[in-house]
């Protein structure tokens, strides 16, 4: 997924507006840049004072991010130049440099190559290029089909351009602008698909507006008008330049709006994306790239979000497709059987037309049911899901359509109403104006390249124009809107829901996005990501429409801890999982894409089929029932437990928590001064450990004093110092427990701690590493609450903990961070089910337990890190796990196990069996 700004794109253009609304002298302006780009006032009050930047360069260079020089007008290209290759420059390796006189500003990205020039006044409309000032990358799209990429690029420009000699305060302004952009996307499109005469949108820019494009706006804007009257009802007085556009209607041209202000650089610009190939563009991926590229917000993050073409089939092939196909594959299979005959001379010409009837008949039934089926992406964007659909379902026609011909070859195919396919069969809601326009041109596009296929294989023509109305893509808050009113159906329609809707966990919730989830949820949506709205409501959509489903793509949050039972545990008791996609990394063409685990879940009425079918990258299963971990087991929803299922199993405790503002914490230095100024407050020091420094083999420390030895210690200046801090820093605090707690500041606002050995477990692990590093600190050091801690843990419970069984279950119960394993007390650890065992099976495990800690023991050199990274773990610590894992493993009915699923299976049903009378 993509990585969110710091900073709004509203606010960098209400900062970057100090350069039009005062006078900012020279020296300031790289200054200025940085404020707007999100550095602090303290941030630039550092550099001022030479901190954090080269001392020795003549003017701003900031290691590894910006380099500013203030020059004279004339030499700002030459000292930018200069600037490039000089050699502190270089090492210094700054994203951006650049060069201004007060006025004018060039810069130069490094590692891009890319150059931007700008008036300082009007930077606040175009300053994307400086978005690796806030480490966001520039957007790459080298794996898409080079024409795309070419005319999303020349989109963008024309898009900045407009945008820096237009003013646009409002969503009225931007959705004027919106329209503005997708009806030169049809031109260009129609002049080079058959639509309008070949070059002639082009054609009319290059000949009949000047060359400085200052009628460009008036131009186009009567040509824009006369596409929305019909030939019959044009004025006598319309010159023929503009009389020669042909009448398109269908909405798109049927608004009034006004044209952007437009000069050389635009018009040449215009021009220049004429002049491109516009056959060979994709509308599914075009739609998607295009809002990338004019909405700046989009534009700004680490690369684009839309869904991949081989994503988008893995959920409508087993939503729907597959079904589709195999009714088809049915048809072809007897035909085959039945042309084989004829070629062997078995059946006569005329027998073998009358053995294809019923193939005709089917063929008919099949189109049948495909025109009457309904197709709703209440998330659409620029309408990928959709398209994709739609094409897909042309494509299934044109060869049910041959395999009809091959069966009556002597008889014409009436194609009167062409296609049964219409694009009145497919429903959407987008949230966002241009997105929501771009969907709608893009079925126009989609259509028209089908039209073109269907009649180079049928030679039926389909008049492109005039354009059709398409009132079912609706743009509006899908959380808000009723589902059924913007695609009504009936019990006896096959409806099919899908997409790609957004993922917002609950913390990145914006106060709308928490109301919405307030509205579907009330108090349960509290901690759902916000993905869940769509799975609700979908449920809903489908209940009692025996013929309806949904599947959405969704991060594997939902399928993962806490969010189980909240989301699924309702959905499923009406409700059955029909198919699903197990985690797979989703990736885009962006630099240091964030990492996001994906499923595809489909959903269908309880006992709408026996078999479902559970997919994986590498195969897929048929199986009776998936349960909401996705996998073949039953459906059991794990709430939080207070306290632990098996057997001797000892309390779980968070670690403790100073929070002191970080005035008890100390780093080596800071503890070793104090012990140098005063040897006895050694005694009052112990290790803070937490998951980070147990893991990384790093060590803190902290102030530990009981009130029993607060009279000896609260007197010495460095102690006082510290508890008057911590003091301050908690009646300052918003929380009443916090300043409840301002009187005693020698107390950790939460202590777990215990003078006895403890299990170390870190709340968060890598998800490369096989097993999360657990391990045993002694009573010199507290677990911080980073980490979880099990005082007086037995030496067998680490050994059950760290082993191969445990992790199956963390990986399927508990949540994740990221993609990272994240532990819990009330869902990994208290509802962990494990079998009684008897003292000489505990004995085994324990011995087990201790070669893994030897083995450990063998490399003082590494960190737990080194030691668990799978691709560098020490084979005697590997076999070590493997023998503990074994004999833990052997605890259990039905071992040993073949698989993951299997041991899922049997922890599945022992915890049924444990929890059977809770």
């Amino acid at each position: 997924m993509a990585k969110k700004l710091q900073l709004s794109y509203k606010e960098i253009e209400s900062r970057l507006e100090s350069f039009k609304t005062k006078v900012v002298p020279v020296s300031e302006v790289g200054y200025e840049i940085l404020k707007a780009f999100g550095k602090s006032e303290k941030d630039v009050s550092r550099y001022k004072e030479g901190k954090g930047i080269l001392k020795t360069f003549d003017g701003l260079l900031i290691k590894g991010l910006f380099c500013y020089q203030n020059v004279d007008a004339l030499h700002l290209t030459t000292r930018l130049e200069a600037l490039k290759i000089d050699a502190q420059v270089k090492k210094a390796a700054p994203k951006i440099i650049a060069v201004s006189d007060g006025e004018t500003l060039l810069a130069y990205d490094t590692r891009e190559n890319d150059t931007y020039e700008q008036k300082l006044v009007k930077m606040h409309s175009d300053f994307g290029f400086f978005y690796p000032l806030m480490n966001v990358e520039r957007v790459h799209t080298t794996a898409e089909n080079p024409a795309d990429v070419k005319a999303a690029e020349k989109l963008a420009k024309l898009h900045d351009e407009i945008r820096a000699y237009n003013e646009y305060n409002s969503d009225d302004d931007l959705h004027d602008l919106n329209i503005f952009i997708t009806r030169l996307l049809f031109c260009f499109f129609a002049e080079d698909t058959g639509i309008f005469a070949e070059n002639l949108f082009t054609n009319f820019i290059k000949q009949f507006t000047k060359e400085d494009g200052s009628d460009l706006g008036e131009m186009l804007g009567q040509a824009f008008q006369v596409m929305n009257v019909p030939n019959k009802e044009r004025s006598e007085e319309l010159t023929k330049e503009i009389n020669q556009f042909p009448y398109v209607n269908g909405g798109l041209f049927a608004s009034d709006i006004p044209i952007p202000k437009m000069g050389y650089k635009a018009r040449k610009i215009i021009i220049e994306c004429g002049d491109l190939d516009w056959k060979d563009i994709n509308p599914d991926i075009f739609g998607s790239m295009i809002q990338a590229v004019v909405n700046p917000d989009v534009r700004a993050k680490e690369g684009m979000h839309y869904t991949s073409v081989p994503n988008i089939m893995k959920v409508i092939n087993p939503l729907f497709m597959d079904d589709l196909r195999a009714e088809y594959k049915k048809l072809t299979d007897f035909y085959d059987q039945k042309k084989n005959l004829y070629d062997m001379s078995v059946l006569s010409v005329n027998q073998f037309v009358a053995e294809c009837k019923p193939i005709v008949r089917g063929c008919d039934r099949l189109l049948l049911r495909m025109s009457k089926m309904k197709f709703f992406d209440p998330a659409c964007g620029s309408g990928n899901f959709l398209i994709i659909t739609y094409k897909q379902l042309r494509l299934l026609e044109m060869d049910i359509l041959h395999l009809r011909k091959k069966c009556q070859p002597e008889q014409m195919i009436d194609f009167i109403d062409g296609s049964c396919i219409h694009l009145d069969q497919f429903y959407g809601i987008e949230l966002l104006d241009f997105p929501h326009e771009v969907a709608m041109l893009s079925l126009w596009l989609a259509e028209h390249q089908m039209n073109n296929k269907f009649h180079a294989d049928f030679g039926v023509n389909v008049a492109a124009l005039p354009l059709h109305n398409i009132n079912q893509i609706k743009c509006g808050n899908a959380c808000r809107m009723d589902w059924e009113v913007v695609c009504p159906h009936a019990k006896d329609e096959e409806v099919f829901v899908f997409g790609n809707p957004p993922y917002l966990g609950s913390r990145n919730q914006d106060a709308d996005q928490k109301a919405d989830m307030h509205l579907i949820f009330n108090d349960r949506g509290k901690s759902l990501d916000y993905i869940c709205c769509w799975f609700e409501k979908g449920n809903r959509f489908i209940h009692n429409y025996p013929k309806a489903k949904f599947a959405f793509v969704s991060t594997n949050s939902i399928c993962q801890g806490e969010q189980v039972a909240l989301l699924w545990e309702s959905i499923l008791q009406n409700s059955e999982i029909a198919f699903a996609y197990k985690s797979f990394k989703w990736t885009n063409n962006a630099k240091y894409q964030a990492a996001v685990i994906c499923v595809i879940i489909g959903v269908q009425q309880m006992g709408t089929a026996k078999i479902k079918r559970l997919f994986s990258e590498e195969n897929e299963e048929k199986v009776y029932n998936i349960n909401p971990y996705l996998t073949s087991g039953p459906s059991l929803f794990f709430h939080r437990l207070s306290k632990p299922i098996s057997e001797g199993f000892q309390e779980l405790r968070f670690g403790s928590m100073p929070n002191d503002g970080g005035n008890l914490i100390l780093d080596k230095n800071e503890k070793e001064h104090l012990v140098e100024l005063n040897s006895s407050l050694a005694e009052v020091i112990k290790g803070f450990i937490g998951s980070y420094e147990f893991i990384n083999g790093q060590r803190r420390w902290c102030i530990f004093i009981n009130d029993s030895e607060m009279q000896r210690y609260c007197d010495v200046p460095e102690i006082a110092s510290r508890l008057e801090k911590v003091k301050q820093h908690r009646e300052k605090s918003t929380e009443k427990s916090t300043r409840l707690l301002a009187d005693k500041p020698n107390h950790f606002y939460f202590s777990a701690y215990k003078p006895t050995d403890a299990i170390i477990i870190p709340r968060v692990s890598s998800e490369r590493r096989k097993y999360i590093p657990m391990g045993f600190l002694g009573k010199e050091d507290i677990i911080s609450d980073s980490a979880f801690a099990i005082y007086d843990a037995s030496l067998w419970l680490f050994g059950i903990l760290t082993s191969e069984m445990h992790m199956v279950w963390v990986r399927t119960v508990g949540g994740r961070l990221k993609t990272d394993y994240r532990y819990s007390a009330g869902l990994c650890y208290n509802t962990f089910p494990f079998p009684s065992i008897s003292d000489t099976k505990k004995s085994e495990i324990e011995e087990a337990a201790t070669n893994v800690l030897l083995a450990r023991e063998n490399y003082p050199e590494k960190t737990l890190a080194d030691l668990y990274d799978p691709e560098k773990m020490p084979e005697d610590l590997r076999a070590a796990h493997e023998e503990l894992d074994t004999i833990v493993e052997s605890s259990y009915p039905g071992a040993p196990f073949p698989n993951d699923e299997a041991r899922l299976e049997c922890l599945f049903k022992l915890y049924e069996k444990m929890t059977a009378n809770n």
